[in-house]
């Protein structure tokens, strides 16, 4: 659970870089080999000649070791038995291939600029991906082999569209988090402070105050760069791009580092550094949240989870080092976000139709997406006494266990068809998870995702200056009335608003398909 609990905030941090690419806007102009920008055409599917099922290539992303050969086998043959046997479906079978997510799109995007074959793919960003012209047009089958997929995710699937095109089914999953302040009970305790009065961010610094008066020596937070987002949700806030934003329903662009929500996130991160509530080293620690707090380093963490309070205190309490006992407050939900983690059919498959009837099946039938995840019963999972949950059997672990992928839970498929896995998701959390997203506020920009191929020039200059700034802002390591405003200038200087110009261009020709 240690290691869940880091890969999970690693994981977060690949996709952003996955999927931000070259700072969230980055589109590559390098395209295969005889292929369009916009592989629109349906092509003829391939059957093999001798009458065998096609084997849909499923290329996986996983965030830990891959399993053995022998345990990948195992796993495809007993999907494949299920296919033909329990399902009556003779067209087609699985071929599971794995790949390291953290390679991933340096891998696929490799094989498909070479024109290897494949059938189900991640796609990182989706605009990227569309301009390189990798993927296949879903339009001919989102109503057809795709339409339990669809239904699984109703109003998500925007977030696999381009230009009013469907190029990808988004996983469904956790999408919203519930952010909670996650403390040591011994030192809140301590001083008798009664948490009922914390409810929002705001609510946090007198805690920290009486808390650094009793305990000077401690820290209570880890760094303060989930300050922007906290004080982007209390506002409406909803980025676009990395380096926009809309303000609650408007779909008018603005510069999201002129917002006053991006300034008072600093200003609240350099005064709590100031204070001595945060940790010392701010952005020059490289440590991850999860790390410092689990050691004992800092005393409490702010962290966003699709996790009820009882899961993350028994978590924390379970998992951390050096024996705390940990309570948590929720001080804000997450409003919706475009979900990027979304999968597509590459124009190298040669039957997008059972492409597409296998996506459809892995977002909607229980057995298969559990057996990718977990495994199979007896060998690499068993149920727990009253069949309501699963665990590892006796003796083996995450580690240990032949075949796993549990930290690709919540980044593949439908997170919700999973079964109960004791110590990880239960039945309880997901009921949880599907609450938030029934209650969150939907920007208007929601499944828009913006492409950079007419000012790559510009984002480079705009990500330069990005990467000098942003971090230093948002940990508190300086002043923002000092460095805000030169960090405003920079990006002026650097292009800023040409790419707004650009991008609410291709917003207001989105909003005009989707209205």
């Amino acid at each position: 659970m240690k290691k869940l609990i880091a890969l999970i905030l690693a994981f977060a941090l690949v996709l952003s870089m996955t999927a931000c690419g070259k700072g969230n806007d980055g589109a590559s102009s390098d395209k295969p080999a005889d292929s369009a920008s916009s592989n629109t055409e349906t092509k003829a599917d391939a059957q093999p000649s001798n009458g065998e099922a096609y084997e849909v290539t499923l290329m996986f992303p996983t965030l830990q070791s891959i399993p053995s050969e022998d345990a990948i086998q195992r796993v495809e043959d007993f999907i494949n038995a299920y296919i033909k046997d329990s399902l009556g479906i003779t067209e087609f079978k699985l071929d599971l291939k794995f790949a390291s997510l953290f390679t991933y799109a340096d891998d696929i995007n490799l094989q498909l600029a070479a024109g290897d074959k494949m059938d189900i793919i991640y796609t990182g960003n989706l605009a990227t991906a569309v301009t390189n012209g990798y993927l296949t047009d879903l339009t001919p089958y989102i109503d057809n082999e795709l339409a339990g997929a669809k239904e699984v995710i109703k109003d998500w699937l925007s977030c696999g569209m381009t230009n009013g095109i469907v190029y990808a089914i988004p996983c469904y999953k956790g999408q919203v988090l519930s952010w909670k302040y996650i403390y040591d009970k011994q030192y809140v305790d301590g001083i008798g402070y009664d948490m009922s009065k914390v409810k929002s961010y705001k609510d946090l610094e007198p805690l920290f105050e009486a808390l650094k008066a009793a305990y000077p020596n401690e820290v209570f937070e880890v760094f303060c760069n989930q300050y922007p987002s906290l004080t982007a949700f209390a506002a409406h806030d909803s980025i676009v791009g990395t380096y926009f934003a809309t303000q609650g329903d408007s779909t008018q662009l603005v510069n999201y580092f002129k917002t006053d929500s991006f300034k008072e996130a600093c200003e609240i991160a350099y005064r709590h550094r100031q204070l001595g509530y945060a940790d010392p080293e701010g952005s020059a620690n490289t440590l991850s949240h999860d790390a410092v707090v689990m050691s004992g380093s800092s005393k409490g963490v702010i962290m966003g989870h699709a996790y009820s309070i009882e899961t993350i205190e028994q978590m924390f309490t379970m998992n951390n080092s050096y024996g705390g006992q940990f309570g948590a407050v929720e001080i804000a939900k997450s409003d919706m976000t475009t979900n990027t983690l979304t999968y597509g059919i590459p124009y190298t498959s040669k039957n997008p139709s059972a492409a597409a009837k296998m996506m459809n099946l892995i977002w909607t039938d229980e057995t298969i997406a559990s057996a990718l995840i977990y495994g199979i019963e007896g060998e690499d999972y068993v149920w727990n006494d009253d069949h309501t949950s699963i665990k590892y059997p006796d003796g083996l672990g995450i580690d240990t266990v032949p075949y796993s992928a549990l930290y690709t839970c919540g980044a593949f498929g439908n997170q919700f068809l999973l079964y109960g896995f004791d110590g990880n998701t239960s039945n309880d959390d997901k009921d949880f998870m599907l609450k938030l997203i029934k209650e969150a506020w939907y920007p208007p920009l929601f499944g828009f995702i913006p492409s950079s191929a007419n000012v790559s020039t510009q984002v480079a200059a705009v990500s330069n200056v990005y990467n000098q700034y942003y971090n230093s802002l948002t940990y508190g390591d300086v002043n923002p009335d000092e460095f805000l405003p030169q960090f405003l200038d920079a990006l002026d200087a650097a292009g800023i608003n040409e790419i707004m110009a650009d991008y609410q261009a291709q917003v207001d020709a989105w909003v005009a398909q989707n209205k």
